[in-house]
């Protein structure tokens, strides 16, 4: 009985959890997206809900770059310049 209430607790609690809205704007394309993450979620977390990879891309916010380990705050806005290289 007891085993199964705590399961029934930290599932209510894993569904409560608290989202952030981030506004992205990309560069390459100027297109805004707002985009829902979990409280907590990091710049890495965003490209991947974006389907880009880190290794291609400049995160910015406020005029500043940030690292892919940065937690987002919630109504944060976030550039993404996406870089090419080649001949």
């Amino acid at each position: 009985m007891i085993k199964t209430l705590k399961s029934l607790i930290k599932g209510f609690f894993i569904s409560l959890s608290i989202q952030v809205k981030i506004r992205v704007k990309l560069s390459r394309t100027k297109d805004t997206k707002e985009i829902n993450l979990n409280e907590g979620a990091t710049v890495k977390e965003l490209l991947k809900k974006l389907q880009l990879k880190p290794d291609t891309i400049i995160a910015m916010s406020n005029n500043t770059p940030i690292p892919e380990d940065d937690i987002l705050n919630n109504d944060q806005e976030i550039l993404i310049i996406q870089v090419s290289s080649g001949g």
